[in-house]
């Protein structure tokens, strides 16, 4: 009778189940991911006061609102990142058993499975009422910028998996999609964490530097409404811009919101099949390194395509909606978890400021092209005064 050891794997699985840990492996690692989550966010089904978020919440009491927004939503403090941080806290300051690490090796199925989740959250039919001009405008940007990024890192010679995660993150204006492109692009924890901050600091610059640009080019309000929407960063960055330079600007930024967060999708879609094609077109070349160990496109990605599809056709129904990011949460916010305990500062650290020049260049060239094309559009007539 031959050794078991000897046996082919392929022989002795039984499903692909099989390749997974046993309970007891994950189970040091799931509860460490599990306590993080429920100290940094306010999950559903959990009455737990003493979390990073509740903290932060506080915080922007005490300092009261930037512009008509809070701070911790501006420094982009959400149910992503609070469970990151806070992992980092842990890991770093107390270390990681071994134990913990078959645990956490369950963000390689968390991460697919959320992204999937939210499909439902992009609704592309919310922003009909827009107008063509500012939703053409709403791709263009996207769109150019995602491109621009990925030829400023072919230009800088970045690693091109930390340059398509700040591309993605620029792009789309939500360093939420830093996090989702990094099954897609099999980036490095650290890249991924590295390229959130390069984004989220540049929304901060943008923010405040932004509404002098505006006033320079004589944007009405109505129009830099727009501009800070698909010029600054995340939402609550642009609403704080926006505030800046007038009320009205401020209440037309909350309108136009809507167009840049329903094509987010598109936005990391396209990073990763440029990324994809490249790899494709020079599988010999060792400098390509994004998407690389990806054969052909991921089954999961398809799922969420058809998915968002679903919504965009207007199936999901708001109660669904809902439910699902609840769920979105609890994912995401496990996910994170691992990744923060996963990381070191040296990690975040070690791609060095090469990144965050690209993306203040790629950045700074979005909002003067921005700017002179929505003045142009003003002068023009395609949007109004």
């Amino acid at each position: 009778m031959p050794e078991i050891d000897s046996i082919p794997y392929a022989r002795t699985r039984t499903s692909f189940f099989s390749a997974m840990y046993g309970y007891g492996e994950i189970l040091p690692g799931l509860l460490a991911m599990l306590f993080i989550s429920v100290f940094a966010n306010n999950l559903p089904g959990v009455p737990n006061p003493f979390t990073l978020e509740n903290l932060f919440e506080w915080l922007s009491g005490v300092v009261g609102p930037i512009n008509h927004t809070p701070l911790f939503q501006i420094l982009n403090a959400n149910f992503v990142w609070n469970p990151l941080l806070l992992g980092l806290l842990v890991g770093n300051c107390f270390g990681v058993p071994d134990s913990w690490k078959r645990g956490l090796s369950l963000i390689h199925i968390l991460m697919p499975l959320g992204i999937i989740m939210l499909a439902p959250h992009f609704m592309i039919g919310h922003a009909f009422k827009l107008g063509l001009v500012p939703m053409l405008l709403c791709v263009l940007a996207l769109l150019g910028t995602a491109g621009l990024t990925l030829f400023l890192v072919r230009l800088f010679k970045l690693d091109d998996r930390h340059g398509a995660i700040i591309a993605g993150g620029l792009c789309t204006g939500d360093p939420h999609a830093c996090v989702i492109l990094m099954p897609l692009i099999k980036a490095k924890g650290g890249q991924v964490a590295n390229a959130t901050a390069c984004v989220i600091g540049f929304g901060l610059v943008a923010m405040v530097v932004m509404p002098s640009m505006a006033a320079w080019f004589g944007l009405p309000q109505t129009a830099f409404g727009l501009a800070a929407v698909l010029g600054v960063g995340n939402g609550a960055q642009a609403m704080s811009a926006a505030f800046a330079y007038g009320y009205e600007a401020g209440r037309y930024a909350g309108w136009f919101d809507v167009g840049r967060h329903v094509i987010m999708p598109a936005g990391f879609l396209f990073v990763f099949c440029i990324t994809f094609l490249r790899k494709l077109r020079h599988k010999d070349d060792p400098r390509v390194l994004a998407t690389r160990g990806i054969e052909r496109f991921p089954i999961w990605l398809g799922v969420f395509i058809f998915c968002w599809g679903l919504t965009c056709l207007h199936l999901f129904r708001e109660p669904a909606h809902h439910a699902i990011f609840t769920m979105v949460k609890w994912d995401f916010s496990l996910a994170a978890a691992a990744l923060g305990l996963s990381l070191s500062w040296r990690d975040i650290l070690a791609p060095g400021l090469k990144g965050l020049a690209i993306t203040a260049i790629a950045g700074t060239l979005r909002m003067l092209v921005l700017l002179a094309v929505v003045a142009l559009c003003v002068k023009t007539g395609l949007l109004p005064k």
